[in-house]
């Protein structure tokens, strides 16, 4: 990372050594840095705290979990998790998951992601 003292000859040194090569500059550490993460990777890492956070966990479980934040918060909690629920489940009767047309995975650039068939990693 690019770091200097807060004096002239401190800022010129830095300036120095990035000339030099040996700091890199910004728009390199960025770079270095995009390069490091994917948005795919973030996501499918992210999926996998909540399924494992949830996963076997019970409906009346879950409405405990959220009741216990409070008497008037837990309950509107309960109340908006159990709107959310119901919802989903009319939605899955509506349209199954089956029934959805997956769409290929691909990078901005038009390449399909290496290692998954598609959005589901079917």
């Amino acid at each position: 990372a690019v770091v200097s003292t807060q004096s002239t000859g401190g800022l010129l040194q830095t300036i120095e050594r990035i000339d030099a090569g040996a700091l890199l500059s910004r728009w390199e550490l960025h770079e270095k840095v995009k390069s490091m993460y994917s948005w795919a990777d973030v996501t499918r890492r992210t999926e996998q705290v909540y399924k494992e956070c949830c996963d076997g966990m019970t409906l009346d479980e879950r409405l405990e979990i959220q009741f216990s934040r409070g008497p008037v918060a837990g309950v509107l909690y309960c109340i908006a998790y159990a709107i959310s629920f119901l919802l989903l489940a009319i939605t899955q009767f509506l349209q199954p998951e089956e029934t959805i047309e997956v769409v290929p995975s691909v990078y901005a650039g038009g390449k399909r992601e290496p290692g998954r068939s598609n959005a589901l990693g079917r």
